[in-house]
């Protein structure tokens, strides 16, 4: 329609713009962002119970056995989790100590924070996606996005959240294998940080989410400013270049 060719226009416009170099200056035309909406978008006829009219489609469905592995990875990471935190809620309340839970959750979100950032890395340079099995379950995703970054907006929480849990299922299978935690502080810190750490990673998608949604709720926006989460100010530098960093 008229007004998503004004925006495309617009796009490759800015594409086309010759800014002075400087220290810090990156060409529109490594902007990811940029070349998604410049690029010509798929419309489908509306179908009764379907997808709406306008809306942007995938160009192939995802295999089956890739969704079924996300629902699979996601239900068996919540579950573990909620095994291992029940053991650490029984052992508090039994009077072991409590102080050591903040320092073990905050150890936790930097942990996760390094962890997910290498995993970014790792995805971005190496392999292709049509390496087996790594290829589809973990390239595809990330250079799709690179392709579309605004598709994971509209990704479902299993297909934005299945390949964080499964990263971090036998870390959580461990823990609630080895059984419930000893209540000298040391042993409630690492069972507090396996939870913890747990739960940091398998949310890191969404916090990378919420810096590309247009529309983000008030308690997020005051976590980006603070910069406790992924902000989209930040995130906007990894959309230019090659993707190296």
């Amino acid at each position: 329609d008229p007004s998503n060719r004004a925006v495309a226009s617009v796009a490759r416009a800015m594409m086309d713009t010759c800014a002075g170099p400087s220290e810090d200056w990156i060409s529109p035309r490594g902007d990811a962002n940029l070349r998604a909406l410049a690029a010509p978008v798929a419309r489908v006829t509306p179908e009764p119970g379907g997808v709406l009219a306008g809306t942007a489609v995938r160009k192939e469905q995802r295999p089956f056995w890739l969704m079924a592995f996300d629902v699979a990875s996601v239900s068996a990471l919540l579950v573990l989790l909620v095994v291992a935190a029940a053991r650490l809620a029984q052992v508090l309340g039994a009077g072991a100590p409590v102080w050591v839970l903040p320092p073990a959750c905050i150890a936790a979100g930097l942990a996760a924070d390094l962890v997910s950032g290498l995993g970014h890395w790792f995805c971005d340079p190496l392999f292709a996606a049509g390496t087996p099995v790594i290829g589809g379950l973990l390239i595809h995703p990330f250079r799709e996005h690179h392709v579309d970054p605004m598709a994971i907006t509209r990704h479902g929480v299993f297909e934005l959240c299945g390949n964080n849990a499964l990263a971090v299922v036998p870390v959580s299978l461990a823990l609630v294998l080895a059984g419930p935690p000893r209540p000298a502080a040391g042993a409630l810190a690492v069972h507090a940080f396996v939870i913890a750490l747990s739960l940091a990673v398998f949310a890191t998608n969404l916090a990378h989410r919420w810096a590309h949604a247009e529309e983000r709720a008030p308690v997020v926006h005051w976590l980006q400013r603070r910069r406790l989460i992924l902000s989209p100010e930040v995130h906007d530098r990894h959309h230019r270049g090659d993707f190296s960093r």
